[in-house]
């Protein structure tokens, strides 16, 4: 998951909720331990309340792991019989500074202690057109990828929920953490903190207080609607210690009619 150093937005940002600085490559990959206390990577909060899910039970067999051919390891969830939806930013090749292509791309289902129940490639994908990888800050509200799968996923889809989580929802984020990579964590004692939206970009940016690390990029921020678990963000990023990112991805339905044709 990519980290952002927060930083007061100047009067001219177009970004005026925030202004957001990518830093995920030149910060160390554990946080240095603070009067004592035991070292915690990223995002994850002294009152850390993840727990490991049983990827065989819903919703969590939903929760894909999201590889590339240059070893990138991200969360995705199976939002559609054929489509997956993870962060953009996962896609990205710094080193060609372009968009990798869904041939390097594999979603993992079922993946604990490095062994999966299915395997399947990419044939397509969507990325808003406004993304942009080398300019992190700018491109986070565009930061979410829908990806077609080579054939139907065996599990249950997660649908959408009909809006972006918000404070007082029931919510929880699943993903595979750096600090447990080959397990898929959930924190389900956490909360919505704030909302943003940016004027004209029609998203939503959603502030919450759920532990999750590097690797749960693109991972699900679940909201309880009724007895059901619907998907109300894609989470995209480290805020500062106990603070995560998450995007309400604008556009989705039409990239779900597009990708869910021949």
């Amino acid at each position: 998951m990519a980290i952002l150093v927060v930083a007061t937005a100047a009067p001219s940002d177009p970004f005026p909720m925030r202004r957001l600085i990518l830093a995920a490559l030149t910060l160390p990959t554990l946080a240095a331990p603070v009067g004592g206390q035991e070292l915690r990577a990223p995002g994850v909060s002294d009152q850390d309340s993840r727990q490991i899910v049983d990827i065989s039970a819903p919703p969590w067999n939903s929760v894909a792991r999201v590889q590339t051919n240059i070893g990138g390891k991200c969360t995705g969830t199976v939002i559609g019989p054929r489509l997956v939806l993870t962060a953009a930013h996962c896609l990205y090749n710094s080193r060609t500074r372009r968009l990798l292509e869904a041939g390097s791309l594999h979603v993992l289902l079922g993946y604990e202690r490095g062994e999966y129940k299915t395997h399947l490639t990419v044939e397509r994908l969507h990325v808003p057109p406004l993304y942009d990888g080398t300019r992190p800050g700018f491109s986070a509200r565009f930061d979410w990828a829908l990806l077609r799968l080579s054939a139907m996923a065996p599990v249950p889809a997660l649908a959408p929920a009909p809006r972006a989580a918000a404070a007082g929802d029931i919510v929880a984020v699943a993903g595979f953490s750096q600090d447990r990579v080959h397990l898929l964590m959930a924190d389900q004692n956490c909360a919505v903190t704030g909302q943003a939206t940016h004027p004209g970009a029609g998203m939503m940016m959603i502030y919450h207080d759920c532990s999750a690390s590097r690797g749960t990029s693109g991972g699900p921020l679940l909201v309880r609607m009724g007895k059901e678990w619907r998907v109300g963000g894609v989470n995209i990023a480290i805020v500062q210690q106990d603070i995560n990112l998450a995007l309400w991805p604008d556009g989705l339905d039409a990239a779900i009619r597009m990708l869910s044709g021949p």
